[in-house]
């Protein structure tokens, strides 16, 4: 593994020096798993974002259930990078725009919560998610003026929701 200067970069070029990592890394390992993809990459602000295009069928694979082997090729990725010497960047895998259908599905999730959240003013806790999952939900009802934090270890981490406290 080669070591990358990116320290002094500027973050596009930064991350347009690692596409072709992430491309390669992408493109060894799912066709070490048999899936024929095409792997297109876009520089965001904050990272890259890699939409992989396969079949329907390869793409509930590379899903998994709840998302659960996108994040984890997620993770792989950002992995990879770090080995190569890459400072730390936001990667973003995505299938058919689950991603995006997910984000709303959790958008809406929170809508519930705060509604629960508001008519008991009690503390509510969330099922565990993924960092990405929880980022949303962070997000979301901190935009509706609630107050979040993030419980737990591991696969059991998840949101606990407070109703907003009069302030002095």
């Amino acid at each position: 593994m080669s070591e990358q200067n990116t320290s002094s970069a500027d973050p596009e070029d930064r991350f347009a020096r690692a596409v072709p990592v992430v491309r390669s890394f992408l493109e060894s390992v799912l066709g070490l798993l048999g899936v024929e993809v095409e792997v297109d990459i876009d520089i965001e602000t904050d990272g890259l974002h890699c939409d992989l295009n396969t079949s329907p069928q390869n793409g509930g694979l590379l899903i998994g259930r709840h998302g659960a082997t996108l994040d984890a090729l997620q993770y792989l990725t950002l992995r990879v990078l770090q080995a190569e010497g890459f400072e730390r960047m936001r990667i973003t895998l995505d299938v058919g725009g689950y991603r995006t259908r997910r984000e709303k599905t959790l958008r809406e999730l929170a809508r519930g919560i705060a509604s629960k959240v508001r008519n008991s003013g009690r503390p509510y806790h969330c099922d565990p998610m993924s960092a990405m999952e929880r980022r949303v939900i962070h997000l979301a009802l901190g935009e509706m003026g609630l107050k979040t934090e993030s419980e737990g270890e591991g696969r059991h981490r998840h949101v606990v929701v407070f109703p907003k406290r009069a302030e002095a």
